[in-house]
């Protein structure tokens, strides 16, 4: 059985959250041309309530964003940061990081890291957008100066001076909860349709408690334009609640990624899950 933290706790899990705004719309040709851009209610809504949440609940995340929103949403980024919050690179506007040329990966990540810079902010980590990184990309992301990654799947640890910190699909809102998902879902042995919000958060609560029991790592995707649907906020609201008890109960290490990569990146046991 792994022990994780400081404090030697039985099971560890990430709080991560991802995307913000318009990015992945704009990229993907679904924003149309007359729309406004910078007023878009994952920011202006979602996020704020988002923040609120985790601060009642006193959890820390690492926020996953679109460089895009450097320009977008500066106070937003700053409010993350200033709420305590991490901030990690996601693409410029989420694009789909094994579709780019080594060119384009590597301009994406400097560009990126130069706009969090004229914020006065810092984007230590990276997940990339769609979950799978290149061969190049993590001696690219280490000229970038970056330290840490979340790509799907996979082992922590530290390699080459990187740590790793992975999800997996089960523990994303996004693959449980939206249509367009469910070619992946049935690539992974899955059923098809969307789980009902509810069900979702009992499934997760269920999960997290044995996690709490048995001992391992997990690392929660939770994404601000989805707690527009009030019934999965409601959700969140009690998801976040009880994974607070568990660090409460100090059955789990409830961490945001990079304070979690940083202890990777520290001497310790070997990890084990």
């Amino acid at each position: 059985m792994g022990r994780f933290g400081p404090a030697g706790l039985p099971s560890a899990l990430v709080l991560t959250i991802d995307n913000l705004g318009e990015a992945r719309a704009l990229e993907r040709g679904a924003q149309p041309a007359d729309a406004p851009i910078g007023n878009d209610p994952s920011v202006t809504v979602a996020l704020p309530w988002l923040l609120d949440t985790l601060e009642r609940h006193r959890l820390t995340a690492t926020f996953f964003v679109e460089a895009i929103n450097c320009e977008l949403y500066p106070d937003a980024l700053h409010e993350i940061a200033a709420r305590g919050h991490g901030l990690g690179l996601h693409g410029w506007r989420h694009e789909e990081w094994t579709s780019l040329s080594a060119a384009d990966e590597r301009d994406i990540l400097i560009r990126s890291v130069g706009a969090f810079a004229a914020l006065g902010l810092e984007a230590r980590g990276f997940r990339p957008p769609g979950g799978e990184m290149n061969s190049r990309s993590p001696a690219l992301l280490r000229q970038a100066g970056r330290n840490w990654c979340s790509p799907a799947g996979g082992t922590a640890g530290v390699r080459h001076g990187l740590a790793y910190v992975p999800f997996a699909w089960e523990m994303v809102d996004a693959y449980h909860l939206m249509d367009s998902f469910g070619a992946l879902r049935i690539s992974r042995g899955d059923p098809q349709a969307a789980l009902d919000p509810d069900e979702l958060a009992d499934r997760w609560e269920e999960e997290l408690a044995d996690l709490a029991n048995t001992g391992s790592l997990r690392t929660l995707v939770l994404h601000p334009f989805l707690m527009l649907d009030e019934r999965w906020s409601t959700a969140v609201e009690r998801l976040l609640g009880f994974v607070a008890a568990l660090a409460r109960e100090r059955r789990t290490w409830v961490v945001a990624g990079d304070a979690f990569a940083d202890w990777l990146h520290d001497p310790k046991p070997a990890l084990r899950s």
